[in-house]
Formats: C-alpha cells, sequence, structure tokens
C-alpha cells in the first residue's frame, strides 16, 4: 500500500516527473560513448579491477583480480561493488551496457531523495533547483558511465544521512537506527572510506544537545555498522592470516599522503619519492603474501607523516580544499571521451600541487598544460571550463546558504560534518571523483542559497532546547 501510494504521489507532482524524463535524458546523453565502445566504462581505472573480480566470483576462482593463475585472493578491493557487478552479470551476462543502465536508474532513484527530502524540509522552489542542480552535474553523471563505487555508493550513503538526521530528531528511532546502520554497513562494504563515518556522527551529537538516549541510538547505527563487516575482517583473517578490514589505507597512506609529503619537503618528482618510501619501508623486511606487503608499506608510511605533523597538516587542509574546488576528473573525462590511446600522465593534479608547495607556480601550470590539458582538444576543454564555473556557482551558493541560515538547522551541521570527514581523508590525493559522493550534499545548500532570503534569516522563530537546531520548514517560515 505504501509503494502504491508513493508511486501515486510521484504521479500527481509534475514536477518531479519533468525532472526525471530529464535526467533520463540527460544520462542517456552523456552515455552515448559507451554505447559505441564498451570499453569506456574503464576510462576509469579501478574499472578493470571491479569487472575482473566479478568474473573470478562467477568463474569460482576466487576474490581475486588476476587475469590468469595463480589467481591471488585481493586484499586491497572491499566486496561491494564487486559482488555487485557478479549478480548483474550473473543475471544478463557480462554485459557492461546493463550495469550502466542501472546506474542511470539508480541515479534517477537518488535525485527522487533529493527532491522529497528538500520538499519536504524546506520549499518546492528549493527542491526543483536542487533537481536542475543534479541533472546538471557532469561529476555525478560520468560515474553512472563507470564500472565504478561512485553511484551505487551515493545513492545508498545520502538516504543513510537522512535517517540519521530522522534519528537525531526523535522520529521512529529504534527501528531507523538499524536500519541505517546496516545501510551504513553495506556502504562501508562497497567503499572502506565510509569505515569511520561513526566519528562525524558522534561529533554531530556532541555539537548538538546530546543525551544518552541519542548516544545509545548512535551506538545501535555504529554497531550494526560493524557487525556486516565483520565477516569481511574474518574472510581477510582466515586467508592472510591478520585481522583487518582492508589494505586499501596503507596503499593510499604511501602513495596519496606520504609520497607527495616527501615530495614537497626534499624537492623531489612524487614518482621518485614514492619510491623511495617503498624501498625503505621494505629494506630487511620479508612478507608472505599482498597483504603483509602493503601493510609493511602503509606502517612505515604512518610513521613518516606523523613525523611531520605539521606540513602533513597543511597538506591534508590543502588537499581538501582543491578536491572541494577541482571540478572535474580530468584524466577519466579525457579517456571516457577520446578513448584510451595516448592518456596523459596519471597523479597530474599531486604533481601540480607539489610544485606549487615548492614555490614553481608558474611550473607547476606547464606541467598541467603539457600532461593533461593540451591532450584534452578545445570541445572537452571548453566543457572542463564550464562545469567549472557551475561548480564554483555550486559553492558560492553553497556558502550563501551557511550565511544566511547558519547552523540553525541540523541538516547544515550534518553536511558540514560529513563532507569535512571525507575531504579531510584526502590529504595530496585529491580528486573530484572523491567529492562525487558529497555532490548531492552541495547540491541541496546550494538550492538553498539559491531560494532562500535573508528574510528568512530574521523572521526565523525556530529556537530548539533539545539541540543546535530543528528540523525548519521555509515554507512556513516564509508565511
Amino acid at each position: 500500500m505504501k509503494q502504491a501510494g508513493l508511486i501515486k504521489n510521484i504521479l500527481k507532482d509534475r514536477t518531479l516527473l519533468w525532472l526525471i524524463c530529464a535526467i533520463i535524458a540527460a544520462r542517456v546523453l552523456i552515455s552515448i560513448p559507451v554505447f559505441v565502445d564498451n570499453s569506456r566504462t574503464a576510462a576509469c581505472y579501478d574499472a578493470t579491477a571491479f569487472r575482473k573480480i566479478a568474473l573470478n566470483l562467477l568463474d569460482a576462482k576466487g576474490f581475486s583480480k588476476n587475469s590468469v593463475a595463480p589467481f591471488e585472493e585481493n586484499s586491497t578491493i572491499t566486496p561491494g561493488y564487486p559482488f555487485f557487478l557478479a549478480g548483474v552479470f550473473a543475471l544478463f551476462g557480462d554485459s557492461q551496457i546493463i550495469i550502466v543502465i542501472i546506474q542511470i536508474l539508480l541515479n534517477v532513484f537518488l535525485l527522487m531523495i533529493i527532491y522529497r527530502f528538500v520538499k519536504k524540509r524546506y520549499t518546492q522552489k528549493a527542491a526543483t533547483w536542487a533537481g536542475i542542480f543534479f541533472i546538471l552535474d557532469i561529476n555525478t553523471a560520468l560515474f553512472t558511465t563507470q564500472l565504478t563505487t561512485e553511484t551505487l555508493f551515493t545513492v545508498l550513503l545520502i538516504p543513510s544521512l537522512i535517517l540519521v538526521l530522522d534519528i537525531f530528531e526523535g522520529r521512529k528511532v529504534l527501528l531507523k537506527s538499524v536500519f541505517a546502520g546496516l545501510i551504513l554497513g553495506i556502504v562501508t562494504l562497497i567503499r572502506p572510506i565510509a569505515l569511520y563515518i561513526g566519528a562525524p556522527l558522534l561529533l554531530f551529537l556532541f555539537l548538538t544537545r546530546i543525551s544518552w538516549r541519542k548516544l545509545a541510538y548512535w551506538s545501535i547505527i555504529v554497531g550494526m555498522q560493524f557487525a556486516l563487516i565483520t565477516p569481511w575482517v574474518i574472510r581477510n583473517q582466515d586467508v592472510f592470516s591478520e585481522s583487518f578490514y582492508t589494505t586499501i589505507s596503507d596503499v593510499n597512506m604511501l602513495r596519496y599522503h606520504a609520497a607527495p609529503l616527501k615530495a614537497s619537503l626534499e624537492g623531489k618528482s612524487r614518482d621518485a619519492a614514492q619510491l623511495e618510501l617503498e624501498q625503505e619501508s621494505l629494506s630487511g623486511k620479508t612478507w608472505d603474501n599482498e597483504a603483509q606487503y602493503f601493510r609493511i608499506m602503509g606502517a612505515y608510511a604512518r610513521k613518516y607523516v606523523i613525523s611531520h605533523p605539521f606540513p602533513y597538516g597543511v597538506s591534508l587542509i590543502a588537499g581538501g580544499l582543491i578536491s572541494l574546488v577541482y571540478p572535474l576528473p580530468m584524466r577519466e573525462i579525457g579517456a571516457y571521451f577520446r578513448g584510451q590511446e595516448n592518456l596523459p600522465s596519471v597523479n597530474v593534479a599531486q604533481s601540480v600541487m607539489v610544485e606549487s608547495l615548492k614555490g614553481k607556480v608558474l611550473y607547476g601550470v606547464k606541467v598541467l598544460w603539457n600532461k593533461r590539458l593540451r591532450y584534452f582538444g578545445l570541445p572537452l576543454l571548453i566543457l572542463f571550463l564550464a562545469y567549472a564555473l557551475f561548480h564554483l556557482l555550486k559553492l558560492a551558493l553553497g556558502f550563501r546558504a551557511y550565511i544566511i541560515l547558519g547552523l540553525k538547522d541540523k541538516a547544515f551541521l550534518l553536511f558540514l560534518l560529513v563532507g569535512m570527514y571525507f575531504l579531510g581523508l584526502l590529504g595530496f590525493g585529491f580528486s573530484s571523483r572523491m567529492r562525487v559522493p558529497l555532490e548531492p550534499l552541495l547540491i541541496t545548500l546550494a538550492a538553498l542559497g539559491l531560494t532562500v532570503g535573508k528574510a528568512q534569516k530574521r523572521s526565523n522563530p525556530m529556537d530548539s532546547s533539545d539541540s543546535l537546531g530543528v528540523e525548519v520548514n521555509c515554507d512556513e517560515r516564509g508565511k
């Protein structure tokens, strides 16, 4: 009955119907290169590994990304997305087009979630603009065409955050706490960057008015999240004789945190610094498998960054800010629209940042031009610049929303903390690809920044005795 009522409400909402039609058309349009050439689904380099693991799972060759024997078990990739691919392949065969179609539908579903959330909590006008901004968001759209985690991860993360808001605002909380924890567990199985998301949620409680009841609900959420990922920890113990969740954090710590930091401090190239760190960490060590190999390097990398706390802290802040501002993943955009031949160099953005920190700003710009922008060609360069302006508009409008409304609405505080959590983990490894899960939050804020006026701030009578802010409805405030 609830499903029938939901469908009826959607059919009655003409604005939402138009938005759904528009996003389907927009996502199909950007997917044309995939329909012409299936290899374009691997413009993002992780896609090949995800697909290979899925196919190996179906062929009973284990959780391995190897194309030939021995099929060694993988320790860096978590199981969520490969199992999703394997399930689709089991039903429809090795069809990359089907994956893209499903991810387009997931994007449509996410649009509906954003629209209904903004409409219910704020205004119809804000919901409409949120839908329009989401449709125009190329960063989000690009990854519906890729066999990577972004689309599936985001379509689960956003509802989980909405559930968290409902829980801490006291609406049918017990069952929702269990459900939110299960969703966050699945989210973590898809992308391990969500592993410690309980930390910003706990900070959210402390910055509002914390209570033992709310702390209990937080404990349920985090407990369910970790209960769901525990079987994977047990698997790693059985396979690698060590208890851990994933070694991707060790890989990232060396490549995207310690190596760029070392390069900037010692005036070396990023690749040279990474090679030195690998050699130093492995010197005199032995290892029996992939997991031990990466964990040795990760431990050494953590010691290196801890020994340089101030410059590393600067790198975290700079990396997070650049990830927030940087418009599109240029290598992926180029590979997707222009094909895989003569691809530009990887890690160009990190190289530019390293050169800039050494005071060689003009040289960094030259590197960017020679190794990335020249490959683009004029049409893609125009697309990149146009989206850059659109993204700056989103940021400006989102900032305006905070200026006008402050943190009186708990959603604003939660969005801010979750955004800082994701961006803060990136360090030098900045990429607009990493920002995809945050785009719906930024889009929501931008829509509010566009539609909310200063008069609404002055007329806001809502002051909560239970928290920093309460649920507000701009329709009622504006009357």
